[in-house]
């Protein structure tokens, strides 16, 4: 969940910059600057789950001759059409792969974003509860021929998704006709453009992924464009563009209170004075050119956006699962050594499996595999698979560890006893809390080898402790460097060779 987070937040970034150069090129050619900010919410929102998650039939035109059951081509998948690889598996992220692969924190984030999305729903419904109550308190009355809502200081806006209506303050009863005419001209521009509706659907995907700080800013600048585009609007009908921005800023003078997420003529002060440098500009003798190469860039970040490769995450890669015979499931079940201090049980589980590792870093507890095809499972929230190998019996005799793609160990099955004493063995290195002999010269050999990329730029290492060993056997170092800090976990098997390590920042 976390990876998978870490790449929507990429997407949104790439769209983001993409929808800003759009809308500037927008504004030179003098047309609407609200669609580039409507289109990257929506992209940065459905986007990476679209990629995680749809897969489509193959052309027939694939398929010259008519498919048998074992030949038929396999759905196309979204993700593996992309060819930029996800930064978090190629950039050194100095350990934090531990954290985007931990099914305990992809746990606890997935509970997050649903209590985030939660929250913002009950908040939104409170206040247009709230809203519709003040609402009842208001006198409905007519401004330059237009039906509107008088309120004490609401306003001037538009509210109310399904039969929109104008609501002003008092206090715009009593300025002069001109502005009158234009605060009516702005709003009711609003509604002819459906503007509620747009800000509504925008709303919509902010709350399917509230936790992305890019979307609030997506729409922040989406409710900026609005205006924009209101304000061209209403002097493209023949306003006078000095009357309407003294009529903008007597509205900025009587600001309204804040009425929740509905389309305003009255917005902060640093934002109305660029209301108005934007109206009062002219566009220049290459605006064409400008824009036109502002589009092409906008367009290249964009595609790089639905090129870049997503991770497998738990929910949102379903699709890639594949349905299998259970039957010959039975022939999985059993004890895999891993190490000498490490192993995995498989078991049935209805129509599936699951495995139960021990001295893993990664992962721990009873997990539920995902089937690829009947001998290879995906293990949820981490880039790993296990690949069952097959003796002439038909009985599985090994396990193949595949992490990134990369074969990463090859488990034998053991018998019962033989799981019995590695479990005896973790149990015992847990309780006497003792380093492996070898571990102090393997720590050297680790250090050593680490003085590139991030690692060289904490500078020499000044000291190292002992710090015991963790719950899934491994010893952990605290190793400090002259300009910072890190944690070093090592696994040794009984001959002192080093089975696996990682290295995580402080």
């Amino acid at each position: 969940m976390l990876a998978w987070m870490i790449y929507a937040v990429l997407v949104a970034i790439a769209l983001s910059g993409a929808a800003l150069l759009a809308e500037k090129a927008t504004r030179y050619r003098r047309i609407p600057t609200r669609w580039p900010w409507m289109i990257a919410i929506a992209a940065s929102a459905l986007l990476p789950i679209a990629m995680a998650t749809i897969s489509m039939p193959r052309p027939g035109i694939f398929s010259p001759t008519a498919p048998t059951a074992a030949s038929a081509p396999g759905p196309l998948i979204l993700r593996d059409m992309t060819s930029i690889p996800l930064a978090s598996t190629v950039i050194n992220w100095s350990g934090t792969e531990t954290y985007t692969s931990s099914v305990r924190i992809n746990r606890v984030l997935a509970d997050i974003w649903l209590a985030s999305s939660f929250t913002l729903v009950l908040f939104l419904g409170s206040s247009t509860a709230l809203f519709h109550r003040r609402k009842r308190g208001w006198a409905s009355g007519t401004v330059c021929g237009a039906p509107v809502l008088v309120s004490e200081s609401v306003g001037p806006a538009v509210v109310g998704l399904i039969g929109s209506r104008i609501v002003v303050p008092a206090w715009v009863l009593k300025e002069p006709f001109e502005q009158q005419r234009y605060v009516i001209a702005h709003e009711q521009s609003h509604l002819n453009a459906r503007d509620p509706l747009l800000v509504a659907v925008a709303m919509t995907l902010l709350v399917s992924m509230p936790w992305n700080p890019l979307l609030w800013w997506q729409f922040h600048r989406l409710r900026c464009a609005i205006e924009v585009d209101c304000d061209a609007r209403v002097l493209g009908g023949g306003g006078d563009v000095g009357e309407y921005c003294e009529t903008l800023i007597q509205v900025g003078q009587g600001q309204s209170g804040y009425i929740g997420a509905v389309t305003a003529m009255s917005e902060s002060k640093s934002f109305l004075e660029r209301r108005i440098r934007i109206m009062l500009s002219k566009p220049g003798k290459w605006a064409g050119a400008l824009a036109f190469s502002l589009i092409s860039v906008a367009l290249g970040m964009a595609v790089f956006a639905a090129q870049v490769t997503p991770p497998d995450a738990p929910g949102l890669s379903a699709n890639r699962e594949a349905t299998i015979d259970p039957r010959p499931l039975d022939a999985y079940t059993g004890s895999y050594a891993l190490s000498d201090y490490s192993l995995v049980t498989v078991a049935r589980k209805g129509n599936g499996l699951t495995i139960e590792p021990i001295g893993q870093f990664l992962a721990q507890g009873t997990i539920d595999v995902s089937a690829l095809s009947d001998t290879e499972f995906s293990v949820p929230s981490i880039d790993v698979t296990l690949e069952f190998i097959k003796g002439a019996d038909g009985r599985a005799r090994s396990v193949t560890v595949r992490e990134h793609g990369r074969v990463v160990m090859k488990a034998p099955r053991v018998d019962p006893p033989t799981a019995e004493q590695i479990r005896a063995g973790l149990a015992a290195r847990v309780k006497d809390q003792k380093p492996f002999p070898d571990s102090e010269r393997v720590l050297h050999q680790i250090l050593s080898n680490a003085d590139t990329g991030g690692v060289a730029k904490l500078g020499p290492v000044e000291s190292y402790r002992f710090e015991g060993v963790t719950d899934y056997g491994w010893d952990i170092y605290d190793v400090q460097y002259q300009h910072g800090a890190q944690q070093v976990f090592i696994q040794l098997g009984k001959d002192g060779s080093l089975t696996n390590s990682v290295i995580r920042r402080q």
